[in-house]
């Protein structure tokens, strides 16, 4: 419990920026490790390559008056003066605004994350030692593996995988890629010190043994039990036994490296490749001292703002508080205590990562080097020491340029040649456009169905939102098919339960899971929400005794809607108050408050949309107060393999912002994530109960799957691949330009 107590203190110092918005024409998703689910609101999702889920904010514009007259005067002038970039060697990939984050654990922009893949510091290009193919489906990566890996189980319960490199991998500044650079990676992001020193979400291995006595806050162990060094091109790691079985294995399995030069010169893995260690011949210099010094007190700082904030207005625990106060202690420990050579070292590389590799990865190991980011365009050039993806394709466009444009024209770029390619747009009106022009010649596109949804997430443990019935209430009030209609333009489908159309569980089970009595679709039925309602606690007019009457509510909203103020209340005399924040982008906001609040008067309940900041919005979702003003968010969500929503549902789960709290809840995902590999029905049956469980626990309401579309250019050859898990970063290794 205290561990618990403490990760999660220091974890929330980097939830502010984490999964950050994905405004613009394209909802897209987003990846970055595992636990900035993680999601996109994409994590996503969700210290691992590839986040399972993703909060994305799903802000594409609807089509107002202006759109059906055409663009507006400012649009018109934007695109007049657009700056053609675009030259026969250089790919222009159009994009909604970035970070300007480029490495895993911090803001999480689904935007950033194009020209992560492209530089491979994260996703299928790099050298992982496992990747995802086009079909979402986890394999080998030939191209950095010299042999398929060892594996063996351990009478403890737990797995070790061995690995042997190929010895001809380069970063791209043309230094070896080792075994020391993928444990190096397991080794910094792991340390106990990562998260309060960098601000960053990313974890580290927590899927190998010893993980939780190496990250311990307060008394970590020296070494890290589940690494071991081999030799230089092999070495293994161990599965902890409580995360086996897995039914997605390969993902736990996935090491990555980190161009360990880069951000040290004094510091080295030790022989067994357990920890790090300082290099023969380093001394400490005053000025390492000082920075030491005030790393700790930044530390103390930042964890002190933090318990405060997470604790404001409601009362600390007696676990929570001595879980903060040995946490503090320990680090004035090292502030009194002579400066730890190797402690100090690795901070410097932690900091290094954090202030400077993150914003200019300048040796990768992907098919593009990074070059430069200003202005919201990212210059990118060929990577000539890459080896290739997975498959031994290289990437031969000389140069891509990632570039923020309007979403409002992006498809006039398109049609002259201003951008190569627009990915990923949503909205119904900017679809037919992109659809006319491929119609009439001048450009092409491809799409596909999104593995993922747009949904509104509820807090389950305060506030009227706590009561499923509540939840469910608010389903009632809702005119799913309208959303799609007018946000997706009729490109999508109203989804009931936690899934996307694509998603290969849905394909093979979807038919049965739409077909069972059990499943709700949830339509607009005020009569159905009245039930609802009559079974939760909000039964009563203001007295708190009388029976809420709907003939009464019925007379009185038919006199006067504007005006009407006849509201359900508990026992307690408590009205029955939602309130939603939603981004201000996103047209799924204004479809809500547009519906939601008059529907919901005529039931008894206060209904109330605030539109923001999709950073307020994320803000208000990761810490909420104990009396929170919101407990509604409209966001959207994209998964990634693994689906693994134990992170975000059960009450143990890592990524579990909806504070779910419930046994069956427990049951299903826990059951769901141990499934056999080699078991895929099994799987199969466990993911129908969960999407039963959600259907009817509602922690979020399901709004729709919808339909991407990507435009390019004719001169953009190749791209004959574009799905969910192949986006063009991906398929960037089998395209070409034409003169």
């Amino acid at each position: 419990m205290k561990m618990k107590k403490v990760f999660s203190s220091l974890m929330a110092l980097g939830l502010a920026t984490t999964l950050a918005a994905c405004g613009g024409g394209n909802d897209s998703i987003n990846t970055s490790d595992e636990k900035d689910k993680k999601s996109d609101v994409e994590k996503t999702d969700e210290s691992k390559s590839e986040d399972t889920s993703k909060i994305d904010e799903d802000s594409t514009e609807l089509g107002n008056e202006e759109d059906k007259q055409g663009l507006s005067e400012k649009d018109k002038a934007e695109l007049a003066d657009f700056n053609n970039v675009t030259g026969d060697d250089t790919l222009v990939i159009g994009t909604s605004e970035m970070s300007g984050d480029f490495f895993e654990g911090w803001s999480n922009n689904s935007y950033d994350v194009i020209v992560r893949r492209l530089i491979g510091t994260e996703g299928t290009n790099s050298y992982a030692t496992a990747v995802v193919d086009e079909s979402g489906q986890w394999v080998n990566n030939d191209t950095v593996l010299a042999e398929e890996p060892k594996k063996v189980e351990n009478e403890d319960g737990s797995k070790t995988i061995t690995y042997k490199l190929n010895k001809d991998l380069k970063w791209s500044d043309g230094k070896p890629v080792t075994a020391d650079d993928y444990l190096f990676y397991s080794l910094l992001f792991s340390d106990s010190s990562y998260i309060p020193v960098t601000g960053a979400t990313a974890v580290g291995k927590d899927s190998l043994k010893g993980y939780e006595a190496f990250h311990d806050t307060s008394n970590p162990a020296e070494e890290f039990e589940g690494l071991e060094k081999i030799d230089d091109y092999t070495f293994s790691v161990t599965i902890d036994s409580s995360f086996l079985p897995y039914y997605e294995e390969s993902y736990l399995a996935q090491q990555v490296p980190f161009p360990m030069h880069v951000v040290t010169d004094n510091l080295s893995i030790n022989d067994n490749g357990k920890k790090l260690v300082v290099k023969d011949g380093y001394e400490v210099t005053e000025e390492d001292k000082k920075a030491y010094k005030e790393s700790i007190e930044k530390q103390i700082e930042n964890l002190n703002k933090q318990f405060e904030e997470e604790n404001e207005g409601s009362e600390v625990d007696e676990e929570s508080q001595k879980a903060h106060d040995e946490a503090i202690a320990s680090l004035k420990e090292r502030l009194n205590a002579d400066v730890d050579p190797i402690q100090q070292l690795k901070e410097q590389a932690m900091l290094k990562v954090a202030n400077e590799y993150r914003l200019n990865p300048s040796v990768v190991c992907g098919p593009y080097v990074f070059d430069s980011y200003s202005n919201n365009m990212a210059k990118l050039s060929l990577n000539k020491n890459y080896k290739g993806n997975f498959k031994g394709e290289k990437a031969s466009i000389p140069h891509v340029i990632v570039q923020f444009v309007n979403k409002n024209i992006a498809i006039d770029l398109l049609e002259n040649g201003n951008i190569d390619i627009w990915q990923d747009e949503t909205e119904g009106g900017q679809i037919e456009h992109m659809r006319s022009a491929a119609d009439e010649g001048k450009i092409k596109y491809n799409t596909y169905d999104r593995n993922g949804y747009g949904n509104v997430a509820f807090l389950t443990d305060r506030g009227s939102t706590q009561y499923k019935e509540v939840r469910q209430a608010i389903a009632h009030l809702m005119d799913r098919n309208s959303f799609v209609q007018q946000f997706a333009g009729g490109y999508g489908v109203v989804t009931n339960a936690m899934y996307g159309t694509s998603q290969w569980m849905y394909k093979e089970r979807g038919a049965d899971l739409e077909n069972n009595p059990e499943l709700v679709n949830y339509q607009l039925n005020l009569d159905e929400a009245n039930e609802l309602l009559d079974k939760s606690p909000y039964k009563y007019e203001s007295d708190g005794k009388t029976a809420w009457d709907k003939s009464k509510a019925d007379d009185l909203f038919s006199k006067d809607s504007d005006g009407f103020d006849y509201y359900r209340y508990d026992e307690k005399g408590d009205r029955l108050v939602v309130n939603q924040y939603g981004s201000d982008e996103s047209p799924i906001t204004t479809l809500i408050s547009n519906q939601v609040p008059n529907n919901a008067k005529q039931v008894g309940m206060e209904y109330n949309v605030t539109a923001g900041s999709f950073a307020t919005l994320l803000d208000y979702y990761y810490n909420p107060t104990e009396n929170a003003e919101y407990t509604a968010f409209n966001m959207g969500q994209s998964f990634e393999p693994p689906f693994d929503p134990y992170y975000q549902f059960n009450s143990k789960g890592f990524d579990n912002h909806t504070k779910t709290n419930d046994s069956k809840g427990d049951e299903v995902t826990e059951s769901l994530r141990k499934t056999d590999p080699e078991d895929k029905e099994g799987y199969l049956d466990k993911w129908e109960d969960f999407q039963l469980w959600y259907n009817d626990y509602l922690p979020e309401i399901p709004l729709y799957s919808n339909q991407y579309h990507t435009g390019y250019t004719n001169r953009v050859q190749g791209f004959d691949i574009n799905t969910p898990q192949w986006p063009a970063s991906y398929q960037i290794n089998a395209m070409s330009l034409s003169k």
